[in-house]
């Protein structure tokens, strides 16, 4: 029995031990299968990528687990990877495995630099995150340089400006007048008012008192009427129908009487039309006439209106049909100042004709508000839709400069796809707008009796360019179209010019100063992306 004891306590101490046994060995795969995740970066520089693109490597250290690298933020400009190789990777049941990723980055076309935050961890999103800051430098700075020739000149400039309320007596008030045309911080720089010269002779008298506000700026005034007086027409009516040929002279002495009240009132008009949009039926106030009809009327009655400069046609679509017989007869055209139009659905082309004829071209009506007239819901208040379209409106001042005319006139100054709030789609009566803001870049900087002259940049740019020359300054406006900002514009200074100011709006600036350096006479200025700028020399 003692023995058979001994053998027993043999077989459970045997037991024991190898029950130990496999309890550590357990244990000992169980570390053997723990999860494990690194990674080398030593051959990351930690200077800035190039800008021309590229490939680098890094290696993962990696045990029993599935990872990720990700670009986890963009802190400068752009996400510049184009490919992680592999992106994914990684296995649970894998043991210690160092595996080689390929990253590639692309051309930075950019000026400025990019930088990104990069990271790598387990799939799962458990244990570490490593993270790691890699940066890109901008494309090298080549200077641009603005060439200016100040002896290669185009047409005079007569102003740039918008059109008053047209019907009811809200007219623009003091404040929005001198925010319109006053020429101080913040005030647009506005030079021409158009009004509306009513067919009923009681109105004028209402439109007196925001002429002379304007004047008081030095507003140029043109007055526009929508129709003659219903009882001069061949329906009897303010809307449609034909002025009656017998009643031309009847409606020159109108137009005449019109001028003469406005001047013995202050409120001196110096331009006047003889019709809005002849050429287009409407449902408002208004009065068809044919291109024959207005040369007739020009020559053979023109002469009566007295004191203010006389100008047609005002065409819906700038046609030019409608002014041609005038310019091409010297006895109507003794009779006509300026040849005018509107630019909805075309029109924007150089004049050759008038240009021969030594006669001013202007643009006397035009409005971008996103198709909201026959839809209010259309209206986008968010800010980059509408600078957008304010982008589109600098473009068509830009095309009407580079036409060679003369004048650039917008519709209402006041209404909330203008230049001054009306109250209206979130917008606050009495304080600019930013498409106000655009527009002084031009109207504020680029005043009456300015010549146009010759201006490019040394290497093509998605950018308009138009130069000035008046009052001893210099005056360039850069309408950037592109998505970035352009550094490194490089202006030299002419011979008796010391200074150089500039301002910018965009998205992002208001009429905004810009910092400009000169050195060795040569300015030197970066314009933001999508931004209108100008840049004044003295």
């Amino acid at each position: 029995m003692g023995k058979m004891k001994k053998i027993k306590w043999l077989v459970l101490c045997l037991i024991l031990v190898g029950s130990q046994f496999i309890i550590s060995c357990a244990k000992d795969d169980e570390v053997a299968n723990t999860a494990q995740l690194n990674w080398n970066l030593d051959s990351v520089a930690t200077g800035d990528l190039p800008a021309n693109g590229g490939t680098i490597s890094l290696d993962v250290n990696w045990a029993y687990t599935e990872w990720i690298i990700r670009v986890e933020e963009v802190l400068e400009g752009e996400d510049f990877i184009e490919s992680i190789s592999p992106r994914v990777a990684g296995s649970e049941s894998a043991g210690s495995t160092n595996t080689t990723v390929s990253i590639r980055y692309k051309e930075n076309t950019n000026y400025e630099k990019n930088v990104i935050r990069i990271s790598l961890e387990a799939s799962d999103g458990s244990g570490e995150k490593f993270q790691r800051t890699l940066s890109q430098a901008g494309k090298e700075l080549v200077p641009i340089s603005l060439d200016i020739n100040k002896d290669f000149t185009y047409q005079t400039i007569s102003g740039f400006g918008g059109a008053n309320m047209m019907w009811g007596t809200d007219f623009l008030n003091s404040n929005e007048i001198e925010l319109a045309f006053g020429t101080g911080e913040g005030e647009l720089g506005l030079s021409i008012y158009r009004v509306r010269l009513s067919p009923v002779r009681e109105d004028w008298p209402a439109v007196v008192e925001t002429v002379k506000e304007a004047k008081n700026y030095g507003a140029t005034i043109i007055a526009s009427p929508w129709s003659p007086p219903a009882a001069l027409k061949s329906n009897n009516s303010l809307v449609g129908g034909e002025l009656l040929e017998e009643n031309y002279a009847a409606y020159a002495n109108y137009l005449n009487d019109f001028v003469q009240f406005m001047a013995g009132q202050g409120a001196a008009v110096d331009v006047v039309s003889i019709q809005n949009e002849p050429d287009i039926e409407v449902g408002y106030e208004s009065s068809d006439w044919t291109a024959d009809e207005v040369y007739d009327f020009i020559k053979n009655h023109g002469g009566t209106i007295q004191g203010a400069r006389l100008t047609a046609a005002e065409s819906f679509n700038f046609n030019q049909s409608y002014t041609d017989q005038i310019l091409n007869d010297p006895e109507a055209l003794a009779n006509l100042d300026i040849v005018s139009g509107h630019i909805y659905g075309g029109g924007l082309a150089p004049y050759p004709l008038a240009e021969e004829k030594d006669v001013e071209v202007w643009m006397t009506e035009y409005l971008m508000n996103q198709n909201s007239g026959s839809d209010i819901n259309n209206w986008n208040r968010e800010e980059a839709a509408i600078w957008e379209e304010s982008m589109n409106m600098v473009e068509t001042i830009h095309g009407a400069m580079v036409s060679n005319w003369n004048a650039y006139i917008w519709w209402y100054i006041r209404r909330y796809y203008s230049f001054l709030g009306d109250g209206e789609q979130g917008t606050t009566r009495g304080e600019t707008l930013r498409r106000g803001d655009a527009m002084a870049q031009y109207a504020k900087h680029v005043r009456p009796g300015y010549t146009r002259i010759s201006a490019g940049l040394s290497e093509p740019r998605d950018v308009n360019i138009t130069a000035y020359s008046g009052e001893g300054k210099i005056v360039v406006v850069l309408i950037n179209k592109e998505e970035s900002s352009i550094p490194g514009i490089e202006l030299e200074l002419q011979e008796g010019f010391n200074s150089v100011e500039a301002t910018t709006t965009s998205l992002n600036h208001r009429q905004s100063e810009l910092d400009v350096t000169i050195e060795d006479r040569v300015a030197s200025l970066n314009i933001p992306a999508r931004s209108v700028t100008t840049v004044v020399m003295e």
